[in-house]
């Protein structure tokens, strides 16, 4: 099943050339098809992991009904090389500790004595039927959840190796994540209000979380550390977007929050609901941006003693033809006893229009408390080095 799901995502990035990005059917009412693709390789220096690399491709089919509605498929796939020890966020980070701690529900954060050593992963992305029209949209199928689809926040160079929600993470030691997906690309059932006023509002249903994807994987086995199973989640969203008249200027802004039933048959009592919260937003001028979004969950733990929380914020200058950026994020995961401070200066330029070339230094800090006392002494682990990124897309 897995070399299946490899293969299926590397034809549909190399089925989906330029000049073969979209074909429609002439005849009024015919199908209209799209296809995309987009592959990036990240190099960095002072890293555990020098090269990484994605490939990542989406196809679309739709039909536009006699009385006005769309009716349609979307499925999207990918390839990634991740860093071993933190495919796709999740997994085991710093140093070993003898007695594994349980993974966070949202977080996906475990420590145990040993990391995982994952390979080149490729999974499907979503795959999921929807109607849209004069009363919103509703889809079901494969897909990510509203709060995760609403999601905006900082406006970040890197569209890959960020410091906050990265696909790809060559140091393994980034743990801020603010785009609150809970669920993964399981199946589920989603309903969006239309934009009114530049607002809209959604609602997702998943009656279980399990189905992995390449950047969440509610269900992976972290070596040891035991995840909790995630069922019948709900998550709501809000997402705002507005171009204001007279000066230009782009807001956007969003809020999510979720709940679902968490439980591990093997660690009775550990886990009960999940509860999380999101919000974030960004102003776009001519040539300045700036955000910030933020993230906190209980982590699904029944005691409360291991919530989750992360922020993050940038700001982005244009200069002709460059790109100028600052990033900041912070994360604290009391789970797994870790808490990290990233900063990170870079530079972008797009070549035409598939071609997209980012460069920057980025420093992480990132401390851990040895042991499960609360006295017990920390250890630091610190990174610093020059990251590039190279994303080409049609």
């Amino acid at each position: 099943m897995r070399h299946h799901l490899t293969g299926l995502a590397i034809a549909l990035a190399a089925g989906a050339a330029p000049a073969s990005a979209q074909d429609v059917w002439d005849e009024p009412g015919g199908v209209e098809t799209e296809a995309a693709y987009e592959a990036a390789v990240v190099a960095a220096t002072g890293a555990d992991e020098s090269f990484l690399y994605t490939v990542r491709g989406a196809f679309a089919a739709n039909l536009v009904l006699g009385n006005g509605a769309e009716i349609g498929f979307r499925a999207s796939g990918g390839l990634d090389r991740d860093n071993p020890a933190r495919a796709g966020f999740s997994g085991v980070p710093g140093p070993a500790r003898p007695l594994p701690s349980p993974a966070g529900a949202l977080s996906g954060l475990a420590r145990g004595p040993a990391a995982e050593d994952a390979g080149p992963r490729g999974r499907i992305e979503t795959g999921y039927v929807y109607i849209e029209g004069g009363y919103g949209e509703l889809r079901a199928g494969l897909d990510e959840g509203v709060a995760a689809r609403f999601f905006e926040g900082a406006p970040t160079l890197f569209r890959h190796a960020a410091l906050v929600n990265p696909a790809l993470d060559p140091s393994g030691q980034v743990i801020a994540r603010t785009d609150h997906d809970l669920t993964g690309p399981s199946f589920k059932v989603s309903y969006a209000t239309p934009r009114i006023l530049g607002a809209r509002a959604g609602v997702s249903l998943t009656p279980d979380a399990n189905a992995g994807g390449l950047d969440r994987d509610p269900v992976r086995n972290l070596g040891g550390a035991a995840g909790p199973d995630i069922e019948n989640a709900v998550e709501a969203g809000l997402n705002v977007s507005r171009r204001l008249p007279r000066s230009g200027v782009r807001l956007r802004a969003a809020a999510g929050w979720s709940r679902a039933n968490a439980a591990q048959a093997a660690l009775p009592g550990v886990y009960d609901t999940v509860e999380t919260w999101s919000a974030g937003g960004s102003a776009e001028f001519s040539s300045f941006a700036f955000g910030a979004s933020y993230l906190a969950s209980d982590n699904g733990f029944a005691l409360g003693n291991g919530d989750y929380s992360a922020l993050s914020a940038a700001i982005r200058l244009t200069l002709g033809k460059m790109d100028a950026g600052l990033e900041q994020a912070n994360a604290e995961d009391e789970g797994t006893g870790a808490e990290s401070k990233s900063l990170g200066l870079s530079l972008g330029r797009n070549f035409g229009e598939q071609i997209r070339v980012v460069g920057g230094w980025q420093r992480r800090d990132t401390r851990y408390t040895g042991n499960l006392l609360p006295l017990a002494p920390q250890r630091r682990e610190e990174t610093d080095g020059v990251v590039i990124e190279i994303t080409l897309s049609g």
